[in-house]
């Protein structure tokens, strides 16, 4: 049988780790934080909408003798580091909430969220390997911005599985 928790608590707790931890990585006076805050501040991203996008696979109770089901394996309905891809593959109805709450937040006048998302695929990949020299400049600000976005609305939604 396979479920799927929106969101996923686990994965959504991880997203919030990484996110404070770019977090203090920006406070520190030392420039050579800004490598490791923004590759964390990325992976927050992803771990955010991956959190939307966990499908669980949970073995028959009568298989192993109780009342309850067991989980069998967990993982990503899209894998990968493009936060774009990864939003594409959330269901139509929270993407649809999540737009809403968006524009809600933050006015009509703006770009949707996939092409929000879209400006910062790639960038966990180019900036982790950054001495690759393929990395693109970053807007902290508006990083922090959408990550502070996806954390409130995340933790607001009553999880469910559907």
């Amino acid at each position: 049988m396979t479920l799927r928790p929106l969101p996923d608590l686990g994965v959504l707790k991880e997203a919030d780790a990484f996110l404070q931890a770019s977090q203090m990585l920006n406070n520190s006076p030392e420039s050579i934080m800004s490598v490791p805050t923004i590759v964390n501040a990325a992976f927050a991203l992803e771990l955010y909408l991956k959190s939307l996008n966990i499908k669980w696979q949970t073995q028959n109770p009568s298989g192993i003798g109780g009342k309850k089901a067991w989980l069998k394996s967990r993982s990503a309905v899209q894998t990968g580091h493009m936060p774009s891809k990864l939003y594409l593959a959330i269901d139509k109805a929270t993407r649809d909430s999540l737009e809403q709450q968006y524009l809600q937040r933050f006015g009509t006048n703006g770009p949707k969220l996939e092409k929000i998302l879209k400006e910062y695929d790639g960038i966990f990949q180019d900036w982790r390997y950054v001495f690759e020299g393929h990395c693109k400049s970053v807007n902290m600000s508006s990083l922090f911005s959408i990550l502070k976005f996806f954390s409130e609305e995340l933790h607001a939604l009553p999880q469910r599985w559907v």
